[in-house]
C-alpha cells in the first residue's frame, strides 16, 4: 500500500475518533499490517511496507451510532490525498450492497425498507462527491449516507437472522447450540445462581491457573471442583478452562521467577495440563486449553515461544482425553492491535497455522467484547459481527463464542483496573437496558450460524472479581439485570 493520504473534515467529533490514533489497514486477507500514522494540519497519512492496494479502518462518528469501527472500500495509493469521510461513506455502502447480493442469491427476501434505505445512502454518497469542492457540504452528505448504510445493515442483518432463525427452527424444531454461563468463584455460594441452570444449558467452569496453584507443585483442587460438581448437579454440560490464559493476572506468581526460560515455563504448562485433564478425564465435553496465545508480552515469552508452548499444551490434553474437543480460544478477533504490535501472525492465522498443525485442536472460541479497552475490541456494529463469523467459519472448525458488555460506564471497583469502558464509542452511557439489547441480539445472531457450537457469556455476576467492568448478569449486589431474563427467553424460545 506503501502511502495513502486522507483529509480530514473540520468537524470536532470525527478528528477526535481519528485522534486516538486507532486506525489500522488490512490486505486481500483482511489482517493489518504495521502502520505509521500522522495526523498533521488536517492531513492523515498511513505508511506501510506492503505495495498492494487496501482498505482503512477508523472509528468514525456515525449519527445516532456512537463512533464504531468503520472502513472505506478498497484503496490504491496516490498522489492526492482522499477525502477520509466520503471513503468511508463508499466503504460502508459497498460492504451493505455486497452482502445484500450474496444473501439474496442464498434466498433471503428482502423488503422496501431497506430498499429506501440503501437509495438514500447511495443519493447521498452521490452528492457527497459532487460537492466535493465544498469540504463541509460534502461530509454533510458523506456523514448521511453513513448513517443510512448502517441502518441498512443493521436491518439486513436483523433481516437475515430472523429468516435463518426461521428455516433453522422449521427443520430441526430446536437447535443443539450451547448457551454457557463462565463460572468465576463458588457458584453455590452466589447469589441469584438459582437462576443459571434454567437460562443456560451449559457451564465452564474457569479456574485460573493462579487459582489451582498458587505455590509451585501444589494444586488445590477445590474451586474447579466446585463448578464441576455445581454444572453436574444442575445437569449442564461441562466444559473447562481456559487452563492456560496468556494474561499475566492469571498466572500464579511463582512462575514469574522463571521469567524468559522458555523450556521451563513450557514444563510447568504441560505439566499442570496434564494434571487438570487426567482428573477429570471423561467428565468434560469440551476442553479450553489456551485463550490468548501470542498477542501480547507475558512472561518473557516472544510469539513463537508462546505459540510452541501452546502447542504442546493442546498434543496433551488430546492424548491425555482424547474422546473431549479441544479448544483454543482467542481474543481482540478484529485484530487491530496488529498495526501497532510486534506480534504479527494475528488471531486467524494462528487458529489456522495450529488447525494444519494437526496437534488436535478441534474448536475456536472467540472472546467478542467491543467497547472495551484492551483485551477488548473497539466497538462495531452487528453487521460487522456477522461479517466477522463467516470469516472465522473458513477455519472449517466450529466455532465457540464468548459474549461481554457494559450495563454502566461508571467505576467498578471488582474489574480489572487497567480495562475500561470506552464510553466515546458508544451513542450514549452503556446502561443495563442497552446491555440487554446487545445481549439478546449478538447471542441470537450467533446461534443463528449452524457453525457455532456454542455462545457463553463471561460474566454471569458483577458480585466477584472480575475481567471487564460492568459485564455481569447481575449487579454486584445480586440483582440480576435485564439481560439475564433476554437470554433465559433466548433459550426457551430457540434452543433444546
Amino acid at each position: 500500500m506503501g502511502v495513502l493520504k486522507f483529509r480530514l473534515p473540520s468537524d470536532e467529533s470525527a478528528a477526535r475518533a481519528v485522534a486516538r490514533r486507532r486506525v489500522y489497514t488490512t490486505g486481500v486477507d483482511r489482517t493489518p499490517g504495521r502502520l505509521g500514522v500522522e495526523i498533521r494540519d488536517g492531513l492523515l497519512t498511513c505508511s506501510n511496507d506492503a505495495t498492494e492496494s487496501g482498505r482503512l479502518f477508523t472509528p468514525w462518528p456515525v449519527p445516532g451510532q456512537g463512533a464504531p469501527v468503520v472502513g472505506t472500500a478498497t484503496l490504491g495509493e496516490r498522489p492526492s490525498a482522499y477525502v477520509l469521510a466520503l471513503e468511508l461513506a463508499r466503504g460502508k455502502l459497498n460492504d451493505v450492497r455486497n452482502q445484500t447480493a450474496d444473501w439474496t442469491q442464498l434466498g433471503l427476501r428482502i423488503d422496501a425498507e431497506l430498499d429506501e434505505l440503501v437509495r438514500t445512502a447511495r443519493r447521498a454518497f452521490v452528492q457527497a462527491a459532487l460537492d466535493a469542492p465544498d469540504p463541509d457540504a460534502s461530509f454533510a452528505a458523506a456523514q448521511e449516507s453513513l448513517a443510512a448504510s448502517t441502518k441498512a445493515a443493521t436491518l439486513l442483518t436483523e433481516t437475515y437472522l430472523a429468516q435463518v432463525l426461521q428455516n433453522r427452527l422449521a427443520v430441526a424444531g430446536r437447535l443443539g447450540t450451547g448457551l454457557a454461563c463462565v463460572l468465576s468463584g463458588d457458584p453455590a455460594k452466589a447469589t441469584g445462581s438459582a437462576s443459571w441452570p434454567v437460562t443456560f444449558n451449559a457451564a465452564r467452569a474457569a479456574a485460573t491457573w493462579k487459582d489451582l496453584a498458587p505455590s509451585e507443585g501444589k494444586i488445590r483442587w477445590d474451586l474447579l471442583d466446585a463448578q464441576t460438581a455445581w454444572a453436574r448437579k444442575h445437569h449442564l454440560n461441562v466444559e473447562v478452562g481456559p487452563l492456560i490464559e496468556f494474561r499475566p493476572d492469571t498466572l500464579p506468581d511463582w512462575t514469574w521467577l522463571w521469567d524468559g526460560d522458555v523450556e521451563t515455563i513450557g514444563g510447568f504448562v504441560v505439566d499442570h495440563v496434564r494434571q487438570v485433564v487426567a482428573r477429570y478425564r471423561g467428565k468434560v465435553a469440551v476442553w479450553h486449553v489456551a485463550h490468548r496465545p501470542a498477542g501480547r508480552d507475558v512472561l518473557g515469552l516472544g510469539e513463537e515461544d508462546q505459540i510452541r508452548i501452546t502447542a504442546r499444551a493442546v498434543q496433551v490434553a488430546r492424548q491425555t482425553d482424547p474422546a473431549a474437543q479441544i479448544c483454543l480460544g482467542v481474543d481482540r478477533p478484529w485484530m487491530e492491535w496488529m498495526s501497532g504490535s510486534r506480534f504479527q501472525l494475528g488471531p486467524l492465522h494462528l487458529c489456522d497455522y495450529l488447525i494444519r498443525s494437526d496437534v488436535g485442536v478441534s474448536s475456536v472460541a472467540l472472546e467478542v467484547a467491543p467497547g472495551y479497552s484492551d483485551p477488548g475490541s473497539d466497538a462495531r456494529d452487528l453487521f460487522e459481527f456477522s461479517r466477522l463469523l463467516d470469516l472465522y467459519s473458513l477455519l472449517n472448525v466450529p466455532l465457540n463464542v464468548t459474549l461481554a458488555a457494559p450495563s454502566s460506564a461508571k467505576p467498578d471497583p471488582k474489574a480489572d483496573p487497567n480495562v475500561k469502558v470506552e464510553g466515546w464509542q458508544f451513542p450514549a452511557d452503556p446502561t443495563e437496558a442497552s446491555q440487554a439489547d446487545w445481549a439478546a441480539s449478538w447471542t441470537a445472531l450467533a446461534i443463528a450460524k449452524p457453525f457455532v457450537r456454542s455462545v457463553a457469556w463471561l460474566q454471569p455476576t458483577d458480585e466477584v472479581p472480575h475481567l471487564y467492568p460492568h459485564g455481569g448478569l447481575h449487579r454486584a449486589d445480586g440483582a440480576p439485570k435485564p439481560a439475564l431474563a433476554r437470554l433465559r427467553k433466548l433459550r426457551d424460545d430457540l434452543l433444546t
